[in-house]
């Protein structure tokens, strides 16, 4: 299968690049720009990972004409950038990048998608990758958490239009939780940096404190069972619609929404 990811210089995105390509699938794995191609090709090689790497900048309407060029079997859409910042006085550009990237051009990349394979007669898949955070929002990394409801909302809404239309395209959404790659303690500790009123922070300390020590406790450092159970689903026929992982924190969201949901 021809398997393209974009946001592949991750933990999780560069995992589940090297398990595909191990399991005999052609990759393709874009980045965000030239310099990231350069280190990402060093380090395939190095490991001996026979991908192919090219500059996919999700934001770049040029770059998302690119995947016609690949005309994948399987697009991953992995890429997600992440703001921290009270909601009430958040510098509104960086609230609009946060939506850019993690929701305007990740749409504009699945229609794109979309158009390019939607006369297909072969199963074809796109999983997209939001987060267990677009329930569980936590005080000053609000815009994030917004960004990843909306993405698992617009995959709802795909997965019952594409049926309609009873396209060969399926459309999964990966959730993942709380997972060791650094991530959440960038957003945790840029609060004040994308504010307009640094004022707003001056009893920050202790609620960052608390909120890393929240990661701390609920963070895994392994990421093999979400990538093994992603790549499960990419080698179905009729992948499942939802994947969340870890799967404790997966049951605890369940009960959380059956209880206050």
């Amino acid at each position: 299968m021809k398997i393209l990811i974009v946001g592949g210089t991750s933990n999780i995105g560069y995992l589940l690049s090297k398990k595909l390509y191990l399991r005999g699938h052609k990759v393709y794995i874009g980045v965000h720009h030239d310099k990231q191609v350069n280190s990402l090709a060093h380090k395939a090689m190095e490991e001996h990972l026979c991908v192919s790497i090219l500059k996919l900048d999700i934001n770049s309407k040029d770059d998302r004409y690119r995947l016609n060029r690949i005309n994948p079997d399987c697009l991953i859409i992995h890429s997600s950038v992440g703001y921290g910042g009270t909601l009430l006085d958040m510098n509104m550009d960086v609230v609009k990048q946060n939506y850019e990237t993690n929701v305007f051009s990740s749409f504009s990349l699945i229609q794109e998608f979309y158009n390019l394979k939607k006369n297909t007669n072969s199963p074809t898949k796109i999983f997209i990758t939001s987060s267990i955070a677009g329930y569980l929002p936590m005080p000053f990394l609000g815009s994030y958490s917004s960004t990843k409801a909306a993405i698992t909302n617009i995959g709802k809404a795909l997965k019952y239009e594409l049926k309609y239309l009873n396209s060969n395209i399926s459309i999964s959404i990966i959730e993942p939780g709380c997972y060791h790659t650094g991530f959440n303690q960038v957003m945790i500790d840029n609060k004040e940096k994308y504010s307009s009123n640094r004022n707003t922070y001056k009893n920050i300390s202790d609620l960052n404190r608390i909120q890393r020590n929240i990661f701390r406790l609920l963070e895994q450092d392994n990421y093999d069972d979400l990538v093994n159970k992603i790549i499960k689903e990419i080698e179905k026929d009729k992948p499942k619609f939802m994947i969340r992982r870890p799967i404790i924190q997966s049951i605890l969201l369940k009960i959380y929404l059956i209880l206050y949901g």
